[in-house]
């Protein structure tokens, strides 16, 4: 297919545009899924980002929007779901052997918020199991490959949400986010990951399985795509009421803009290096929020150190009494190993260590928002090198917890609950790099009006032809 005919598939183009031909009827909605189911069959047989689906569910939700049985904001747009989230009628396995049966008794609230806004959902897509690599591969389903490059890790846990999104496999897709898992995987794929501040996006609620410290206090949902348009569009439908979740806040989704908002941040260089490519792409990021007015210096948020720590201080307790005794229904591939490095990383899991581990995120998030104060926007790097080797993650004994402080702004974002978005800036030898921008809780809002400053500078992203 030559590079025009691509262009006039709806599965090439982004949701909203697609949308709006649908909406006025230059299109069926029939026809774009039938695009799409045609585009997920011609390549997801070579990256395996989708591993479960009922075509007939999209073809029975497009006929219904032919039929104006369905009228929403978002008709036409298709989207994916991720394996450990509930969607009822398909199952919940985790990426785990032992939950292959593990049926979903409800529908997220943020899955129910997209089908009713009337997108069409086309599959669920991979993740390691449990969600705790940073690599996307597991026993039950296979590995996950990366449409830019097979020696390109695909990312996780939301690996194969964002490599679905690249490979034009759909318009958006639902991922999670608890360590990195939304903003890791879109940096890797070359995306836009949006992971919401924590309380406005449900988690709990839809079973009732017991959910640990990490779940409760730092597990989000969030949209991945490839446009802002695309991305907000779904962000604002996947903030869906419901009050089963002790932790959600009908937060509002924009504020009146400060004296300050215009301010930015960008973080160059920290104690543990940074490779000199991703400083430049921080600087590049910079430097095109200075050409469209903002106030860019370069500046670190307080008590960078610490905040390093602080995610692994937080989950010592969880992944040592909760995720680690798991292993014996894992049976999963790599994860041992990987468990292994996560474990040499919690040497004090005590409820001393928990406690100072909590004194320590109230004083580092009291310092950050005296910050944000000044500078409501950051602009972190997503990770210490340009790109993470497929399988990086297990390559060596150890390679986890290297692979982590390498990884180290994206997995200690979810400690502090703020919001914050990886957004993709062009390629470094081959393979996506990207920034992150960071904001003051509940304040997506800049975030988002950031992200289409750099879209507008850097161009949308369309899908990748993979090969």
């Amino acid at each position: 297919m030559d590079n025009h005919s691509k262009r006039d598939e709806p599965w090439f183009m982004s949701g909203s545009d697609v949308h709006r031909l649908v909406r006025d009827k230059h299109i069926s909605a029939t026809e774009v899924v039938e695009s799409q189911l045609r585009r997920i069959d011609e390549v997801n047989g070579r990256i395996n980002a989708i591993v479960a689906s009922n075509p007939q569910d999209a073809l029975g939700t497009a006929r219904l929007i032919d039929e104006g049985a369905i009228i929403g904001p978002n008709i036409g747009m298709t989207f994916t779901t991720k394996i450990n989230t509930d969607h009822l009628g398909y199952v919940n396995d985790n990426g785990v052997r032992g939950l292959k049966d593990n049926h979903s008794h409800r529908t997220a609230a943020c899955i129910e918020g997209l089908l009713e806004s009337g997108m069409a959902m086309v599959g669920r897509t991979n993740a390691p199991a449990l969600s705790m690599r940073l690599h996307t591969d597991n026993a039950l389903h296979g590995e996950t490959l990366n449409p830019h490059g097979e020696h390109i890790s695909s990312g996780g846990s939301s690996g194969g949400a964002a490599a679905a999104v690249a490979a034009g496999l759909c318009h958006v897709a639902q991922g999670s986010d608890v360590g990195g898992s939304l903003r890791w995987p879109a940096y890797c794929n070359g995306v836009i990951g949006l992971r919401p501040t924590m309380g406005r996006m449900v988690v709990g609620g839809t079973n009732a399985n017991l959910r640990g410290w990490m779940a409760a206090n730092m597990a989000t949902h969030g949209p991945i795509a490839r446009t802002m348009e695309d991305i907000e569009a779904a962000f604002t439908v996947m903030n869906r009421p419901n009050w089963a979740d002790p932790f959600w806040v009908p937060a509002p989704h924009s504020f009146s803009p400060s004296t300050t908002h215009k301010k930015v941040a960008i973080v160059t260089h920290d104690s543990f290096g940074l490779h000199p490519r991703v400083v430049a792409t921080v600087r590049e990021a910079g430097q095109i929020f200075a050409d469209a007015g903002y106030i860019v210096e370069e500046v670190a948020p307080p008590m960078l150190d610490e905040f390093f720590s602080l995610w692994t201080s937080l989950a010592s307790i969880d992944i040592t009494y909760g995720l680690l005794p798991a292993m014996t229904i894992a049976d999963d591939v790599g994860l041992s190993e990987v468990f292994t490095d996560w474990a040499n990383a919690f040497s004090d899991h005590s409820g001393q260590a928990f406690m100072k581990a909590h004194m320590l995120r109230d004083r580092i998030g009291r310092a950050w928002n005296e910050f944000f104060a000044d500078y409501p926007l950051v602009v972190l790097p997503g990770f210490a090198e340009p790109m993470m080797r497929r399988g990086q993650d297990r390559e060596v004994s150890g390679a986890m917890f290297t692979v982590a402080k390498l990884a180290r702004y994206m997995l200690n974002i979810p400690a502090l609950g703020i919001p914050a978005m990886s957004f993709p800036m062009g390629k470094h030898e081959g393979a996506p790099i990207g920034v992150q921008i960071v904001a003051h809780a509940w304040r997506e809002d800049l975030i988002l009006e950031a992200g289409h400053v750099l879209e507008a500078s850097r161009g949308k992203v369309t899908p990748v032809s993979v090969k």
